[in-house]
This record gives structure tokens, C-alpha cells and sequence, in this order.
């Protein structure tokens, strides 16, 4: 939605309420009463019905007005490999943009009870405002468990110098894999995020930062520089062997800044197919020392390569991403972790999946779509450990989504699935999802 109303424009609809009411009666010639004066003949003269011309003029400005505050139909596109409804705001005409999406989802847990669970996940607003052609603000707010937890996302402003040369500053996702940016619900398959986007690259992953973005010969780039990831920051959750670095998101609220980090994405899209790839590279120690006084230089590496496709209703997508993380002894030790629950000073993972829309041949051409699907992933939380570290083979896993993706509008999305995750030492997991999403 855009709203861009003159003063002009207001003023005109409130003079709706008495001369155009009045805009078919006859004009009647003034009759000045005995001993009036200048002043009262002015009066009158403001008195005077509108003419058919103005009510004319009245009328359009109305009906423009009625459509500036209704929602405009907008043609859903990504911008920079954002999420279509995020991008609405770099489409829009000058003015106010909002957006957003929600999620609700069930999973039922096949060995039992314990952990079915129904959640209002995610209720998330965008606000957008386009001040000219080249400066833009927007803004990602969102809700959590149905308003337990209120977080930003994103809150940036964007400077469009040209095509090739953006620069963006404030709270930015990190631009890793194919969720962590486009992670709105009608726009990939299953009920949840892929294993490997949560718990390896920790999608959704945001921090404040500056940097440069754009697009040259269909190479899209960016490149920030941000806060640090913070192991030791606190709260209620601290980082675990089976989240890896997750818990240290800042998030940009508060955050310690003594560390940095950088991150360069660069993606090229040809025709149906794109290929991408990313390299994650800072401090996540924020200058802690132990408790006898040492230094910890926990530094974290991530890099990632993506692939995808679609043609004809058939879609492919693989990622694979490996991270380091180092000083893992001392991180763990200074977090209360030993044995086979210390930090992974390495970890792995990738995942493929293949879909197909089954409507394009029952009813090409038509908005709504029809997609089984099948993802395997394959991951290792703990493929190296740090030295009096165990390894946990519990955190090795293979794990298995085939599902169903009905949208009846490309907006709107159903779907289903059915999950396996088997690790390499303990018992297997079966649970079955449901959910429903949409964007606006």
C-alpha cells in the first residue's frame, strides 16, 4: 500500500460537505440586507453553491484519494534476493509501503505426544518508506509465538546511488544461503526451515552494520561490515553442541561491539538458473577472558555455495556450508561445556531438494500450483571437536522432508509434510507437520 496525499487533496474532500451537496440547486442572486456591510456581502459571496466545474474537480480528487488509501494491486518481485513482499517498498511510487506475512504451523511428534506443538510462529509487519528515487528506509517487525517474542529484523536505510552501487546502513540480514533472506513462508518448501539454514548458518540472522550492494552483468554482490556474534552475551539461551553458534546472534539490540566481522555474497542469476556463494568471517569472543585472565580469540568462519532451478513446474535447489570456530576449548570452557557437549570447532552440512508442480500439466497457465517435494539433508554438529572434547555422534544426522506445497494464489500457501531424522548414534525421529502461510 502507498499513501501519498496532498494537502491539496484533503482540503477538496472536506469541502465536500456543504457546497457539493448543494451543487445542483440554481444560483440565486444575493440579496444584500438593509445596512450591510462589505464584510457581510464577503460572507455571502463564500456562501455561493459550488458550480458543476467544481464539483467535477471535487469528485476526481475524491475518487484519486479513495484510491491512494485503498491497497493497490503490486506485482510481487524480489529485490537484491529479498523476500517479494520485503521488497515492495523499491517499487512503490514515493511515500509509505507496507507488507508483511504470517505463519501457523502443527507438528505431531509419531513416537508420542511429547512435543506436539501448535504456534502462531510468526505474525511480521513491513514498513517501508521511499523518501525519493535514491533513499529508501525499510524495516522487517516481528512477532513471535504469537507476540511472546517482539524482534526487528531488518531496519535500514538504502542510499541508490546507481544500479551497480547501493550502500546500506542499519540492522541487515546477513546475505547467506537461500533462507536467511528470503524467508517468507510462501516461498519455500516445507512447513519449517531446512536444518541446515537454522542451525548452521543461523537463519534468521540479522546485525547492525554498513556496506556496499548492487548488480553488474548479473553478478549481484554485497559486502558489510558488522558487529560480531556474541557467545557470551546471556540471557536465557546460551549457545549448545546441538545449535552450534545460533545463541550468539546479536541481533542488533544493545550489542557489544568490540569484535566485528565481514561477509561478501555474490550471486549470478542466467536465465531459470542462479548459483551463489558466501564467506562469513569474524570474531564472536567480544574480547571475554577467562577466568584466570586468558585471552579468547573465538573466530568464526563460514562459507557456503548454492545452487538452483526451476523449469517447466520442475524446481532444484542444493547448499552445502562448512564453519570453523575457534578457540573452541576455551569458548566451551568459559560456557560451562565439557565431555561430548563442548562447541564444535567444526561443522558441515548440506542439503538437495527436488519439487514438482503438478498443476502445469493439469492446468497450465493457471495461478495456483501443486507441489510434492523431497529434501534430504545431511549434517555434522560435531565433525570436529576441540582438544579434551568428546565427540557426539548424536550430531551427526541424516534428515528426510517430503511433503506437499498447495498455493491456491501465489500469495497464499498450504502445506504438509512428513519428517525423518536419523543420527548416527541413538534413536530416529518421525514427525509430521503442518502449517499454513501468506504474504501481503
Amino acid at each position: 500500500m502507498t499513501i501519498n496525499i496532498t494537502t491539496r487533496t484533503l482540503l477538496l474532500a472536506l469541502c465536500l460537505s456543504a457546497p457539493a451537496a448543494r451543487a445542483a440547486e440554481p444560483a440565486a442572486a444575493p440579496q444584500p440586507a438593509a445596512g450591510g456591510t462589505q464584510g457581510d456581502a464577503a460572507a455571502k459571496k463564500d456562501d455561493a453553491p459550488a458550480t458543476q466545474e467544481q464539483v467535477r474537480t471535487l469528485a476526481e480528487e475524491v475518487r484519486r484519494l479513495k484510491l491512494e488509501l485503498g491497497l493497490r494491486d503490486v506485482e510481487y518481485q524480489s529485490y537484491g534476493g529479498m523476500g517479494p513482499a520485503a521488497s515492495k517498498v523499491y517499487f512503490a511510487p514515493k511515500g509509505l509501503s507496507i507488507g508483511g506475512y504470517g505463519e501457523l504451523t502443527y507438528r505431531n511428534m509419531a513416537d508420542g505426544p511429547t512435543g506436539d506443538q501448535s504456534d502462531l510462529l510468526r505474525a511480521v509487519l513491513y514498513v517501508g518508506y521511499r523518501f525519493t528515487d535514491r533513499i529508501v528506509f525499510n524495516s522487517e517487525i516481528e512477532f513471535e509465538h504469537a507476540g511472546h517474542e517482539v524482534g526487528v529484523e531488518f531496519a535500514y536505510l538504502d542510499f541508490l546511488l546507481t544500479d551497480a552501487l547501493g550502500l546500506r546502513v542499519g540492522n541487515v540480514l546477513v546475505p547467506m544461503g537461500f533462507v536467511n533472506e528470503m524467508h517468507e513462508p510462501a516461498f519455500f518448501n516445507g512447513v519449517f526451515r531446512p536444518d541446515v539454514e537454522r542451525l548452521i548458518i543461523p537463519t534468521t540472522w540479522n546485525e547492525n552494520g554498513v556496506g556496499v550492494h548492487g548488480e553488474v552483468a548479473g553478478l549481484r554482490y554485497k559486502a558489510y561490515l558488522l558487529t560480531g556474534l556474541d557467545l557470551f552475551r546471556g540471557g536465557e539461551e546460551t549457545p549448545e553442541a546441538d545449535s552450534w553458534v545460533r545463541q550468539a546472534r546479536s541481533g542488533g539490540g544493545e550489542s557489544r561491539a568490540a569484535t566485528g566481522a565481514g561477509v561478501l555474497s555474490l550471486e549470478y542469476a542466467a536465465g531459470p538458473a542462479t548459483v551463489g556463494g558466501s564467506v562469513y568471517r569474524g570474531r564472536a569472543d567480544q574480547r571475554e577472558r577467562t577466568a584466570a585472565g586468558e585471552a579468547i580469540r573465538a573466530d568464526v568462519t563460514l562459507a557456503e555455495l548454492h545452487a538452483q532451478a526451476a523449469w517447466r513446474g520442475a524446481s532444484a535447489r542444493v547448499l552445502g556450508v562448512v564453519g570453523r570456530l575457534g578457540d573452541a576449548a576455551k569458548v566451551s570452557e568459559q560456557l560451562g561445556l565439557s565431555g561430548d557437549e563442548v562447541l564444535g570447532s567444526g561443522v558441515k552440512g548440506g542439503y538437495a531438494e527436488v519439487a514438482y508442480d503438478v498443476l502445469t500439466l493439469a492446468a497450465p497457465g493457471g495461478a495456483a500450483s501443486l507441489s510434492p517435494f523431497v529434501r534430504v539433508e545431511r549434517y555434522d554438529l560435531h565433525d570436529r571437536v576441540p582438544a579434551g572434547g568428546v565427540r557426539n555422534a548424536g550430531l551427526d544426522r541424516t534428515a528426510v522432508t517430503a511433503g506437499l506445497t498447495f498455493k491456491p494464489i501465489p500469495t497464499v500457501v498450504l502445506k504438509a509434510d512428513w519428517q525423518r531424522r536419523d543420527p548416527k548414534a541413538g534413536s530416529a525421529t518421525d514427525q509430521v507437520n503442518v502449517g499454513a502461510g501468506f504474504v501481503f
